[in-house]
């Protein structure tokens, strides 16, 4: 009876382990979700589980982990930065920790600081750069191998957004990592390359080849040949410092080494059509490495080097053999490269079609990469890597055969047969009622891809089903019903009122896609334009931006809150500011009017409509104000010795 009773619990919690892999995102949603929390001792329990939303009606104590931040205490602080790092951004942004997170870069235990700039990188360049690049920047002296490259992380994130002289700062510091005195260990030397390419340094382009040829460390070289490829596409200064001989030789000799080969895929990949052409049958060989991430950078550069392919009869002559052949995860490999390639390899949809039902599965020491993670479904599942293809190579003929996807057994090949759909766009028309019947999957991630698939198909059909999604316990579903709710917005005004209920959803990224979605209403939509329009005060930059963008959509009702939009410029965030500038164009102001608070508190204010500024002599006219504003801040600095030339960075 003891025997038997353990087999029983055995064998539940065997399934209940399936029940779990069962739910397991790709890498694509991985961001979208948060990992299981065990509370242990003292340390906060965000409540945070694998199989729900992050964020909406998951039940997290704002207050709790706010407080926690602001103890000081490091087993407090410690942990609820590293669960705010595992859940992700939209976790962060809701709970609005931004700030509380920021002055930790500063504490003196490096742990701390390197977790705090852990969440950083989560949040991203417009949320972070200005505001925190100093103490990012500061972090990168610390003595610790952990902070650094914490910082490095998030300054690659972050760094667009820097000011010009932090910037400045930033790339020479950066620099001296790893080719100055104070130059670290290896892993902090190769993200520091990484950085620098991230921070699109192209003046740094020959130091990089100095590097190649001076440095020992395989894995360093390699980071320098990734980073010289990304940035020799940005400049011909850059791309004069990595010349076609020089490419064919370095290149060669990477790939033939095991250390570099995943380098030497990924550089190929940016030169793209530039890539030496001689190395091309090398790349398709390594399709059927053993290692997945071999397979995945290869095909990566196959669909970089598309026009090369397309033209090398032997290349997919090579391909095809790969596609028929026995192992089920070199066939995935060729699928994702011909996939990657995109239309051109159209001709060979007919092949793709073939292994929509092939079942096969990589084998488990096929599926796992050097971090331990498990491969995504296209690099592993034959038949997901088709239906991929052939969205890809926009297919349309092939419609029927994606569609079959949708009825698969695993959820992650109905994402994928779903995500295929959108991509054909008009030639499966014919399938919008079978993407409907999943507004109900089980698996949220499935749910929101056929929200999404449905908004690239712009069928009035759609909205009832899209509807349905509004009030889904999963935020990223909400705001994907809305985003496509926003594309099919002709014909689907029923519906108005729905979308204006989630204008008060807890979640920023939801609310920002229902003031788009409503605001694209150009019949109705002018009815709640004073609802938008008191969006622009909204917490998130998101829906701020959103609902400035919407409002030129509105008619009149929309233009009279110019004074409102024009005071946005002043918005701390760039995204905002951008937003703001655009609006007043579509508004038809060639200036802006004069600067007042957002919704000024002043009742008595006017917001009568200003007439376009006429026969004004204006050095960058017809430009744009934005562009204006920038030009004469330019000409102010430069008349004041203030302006960093662009040859600094």
């Amino acid at each position: 009876q003891a025997l038997a009773l353990a087999c029983s619990r055995l064998g539940h919690s065997q399934s209940a382990a399936s029940r779990q892999r069962a739910v397991q995102p790709t890498f694509e949603t991985t961001k979208a979700m948060a990992v299981a929390i065990v509370p242990s001792g003292n340390k906060v329990d965000l409540r945070l589980q694998p199989t729900r939303p992050i964020v909406g009606k998951s039940g997290i104590d704002h207050d709790k982990v706010s407080s926690m931040l602001s103890s000081g205490r490091i087993d407090d602080v410690l942990p609820v930065l590293q669960h705010l790092s595992a859940a992700g951004k939209d976790t962060i942004e809701a709970l609005q920790v931004s700030e509380a997170v920021g002055r930790l870069l500063k504490h003196r235990n490096p742990d701390v600081a390197a977790a705090a700039a852990a969440v950083m990188a989560q949040l991203g360049a417009e949320r972070m750069g200005q505001r925190h690049g100093e103490a990012l920047i500061e972090l990168l002296q610390r003595s610790s191998d952990s902070c650094v490259m914490a910082a490095l992380s998030a300054i690659g994130k972050v760094g667009q957004n820097l000011q010009p002289a932090q910037k400045v700062e930033a790339i020479k510091q950066v620099t001296d990592l790893f080719a100055g005195r104070s130059s670290g260990s290896v892993p902090v030397r190769v993200a520091a390359i990484r950085t620098l390419a991230e921070l699109k340094a192209t003046r740094q382009a020959l130091l990089l080849c100095d590097v190649m040829e001076q440095e020992k460390v395989p894995e360093v070289c390699g980071a320098a040949l990734e980073a010289l490829a990304k940035l020799s596409a940005l400049t011909y200064e850059a791309e004069s410092c990595f010349p076609p001989e020089m490419r064919s030789k370095v290149l060669g000799d990477m790939l033939a080494n095991p250390r570099t080969q995943y380098s030497a895929l990924i550089a190929m990949y940016h030169l793209g059509d530039k890539a030496p052409e001689s190395l091309l049958s090398v790349a398709v060989g390594l399709l059927t490495d053993k290692d997945i991430s071999i397979r995945q950078a290869a095909a990566a550069a196959i669909g970089g080097m598309a026009e090369i392919v397309d033209k090398s009869k032997d290349a997919m002559s090579k391909l095809q053999s790969t596609i028929k052949s026995a192992d089920p995860a070199g066939r995935a490999a060729a699928i994702s490269a011909l996939g990657a390639m995109g239309p051109a390899a159209a001709p060979q949809a007919e092949l793709v079609a073939e292994l929509v039902t092939d079942m096969e599965e990589a084998s488990m020491q096929q599926q796992m990469t050097s971090a331990g993670k498990r491969a995504p479904a296209h690099m592993r599942l034959p038949r997901a890597a088709a239906l991929m293809a052939l969205g890809c190579m926009r297919a349309g003929k092939q419609a029927d055969a994606v569609a079959q996807g949708l009825l698969d057994k695993d959820w992650q090949v109905r994402v994928t047969a779903a995500q295929a759909l959108g991509m054909l766009g008009e030639a499966a028309q014919g399938h919008v009622s079978s993407l409907m019947g999943l507004v109900r999957d089980d698996a949220y991630q499935v749910r929101a891809a056929v929200c999404k698939a449905l908004g690239e198909l712009r069928s009035c059909e759609a909205m009832p089903g899209l509807a349905q999604a509004f009030e889904d316990p999963a935020q990223i579903v909400r705001a994907s019903a809305l985003e496509a709710a926003a594309k099919v917005a002709h014909g689907a005004e029923s519906y108005c009122h729905e979308i204006f209920k989630l204008f008060n959803d807890p979640v920023g990224k939801v609310r920002a896609a229902a003031v788009r979605a409503l605001s694209r209403h150009t019949e109705i939509g002018p009815n709640y334009a004073g609802v938008v329009a008191s969006m622009m005060t909204d917490m998130d930059p998101d829906v701020r931006a959103a609902a400035v963008g919407g409002l030129p959509f509105l008619g009149a009702a929309g233009q009279s809150f110019a004074e409102e939009v024009n005071a946005c410029l002043d918005d701390p965030s760039a995204l905002v500011r951008q937003a703001a500038a655009e609006a007043l164009e579509h508004m038809g102001f060639r200036h802006t009017p004069t600067p007042l608070n957002p919704l000024a508190r002043n009742a008595g204010a006017t917001k009568a409509g200003y007439s376009p500024l006429q026969d004004m002599k204006d050095p960058v006219e017809g430009l744009g104000q934005y562009y204006k504003s920038i030009m004469m801040k330019k000409s102010e600095l430069e008349r004041s010795g203030r302006w960093i030339g662009d040859g600094v960075l």
